[in-house]
């Protein structure tokens, strides 16, 4: 039997507007988000993004990611999803556990 299964991607800029609205819900006062965007933030709109829900995955936070940053949300295969900038730089790796 052949399996199809196409892997998605989505576009997202940050901006600050958007990015201040967050830190104002989570309480957020920490200043490094004048420049950089929150990774709990990054990570949440990965998953809704892809439509996935999961009840564990594991968060690798490799470099970050400034306000304005173009980041594009990858499905790299159905257990791993990546963020990567316009030059090809992962920002943050999602994998995904499986239900046994």
């Amino acid at each position: 039997e052949f399996r199809r299964v196409l892997f998605r991607s989505v576009e997202m800029e940050f901006n600050e507007i958007w990015i201040n609205e967050y830190l104002a819900l989570v309480n957020d006062d920490n200043p490094i988000h004048n420049e950089i965007v929150p990774g709990q933030l990054v990570s949440q709109m990965m998953l809704m993004a892809m439509s996935l829900e999961t009840n564990q995955c594991q968060i690798n936070y490799v470099k970050p990611i400034l306000i304005n940053e173009n980041i594009e949300f990858i499905e790299q295969h159905e257990h791993e999803i990546i963020a990567i900038n316009d030059d090809g730089e992962i920002k943050i790796k999602i994998s995904l556990s499986t239900k046994k």
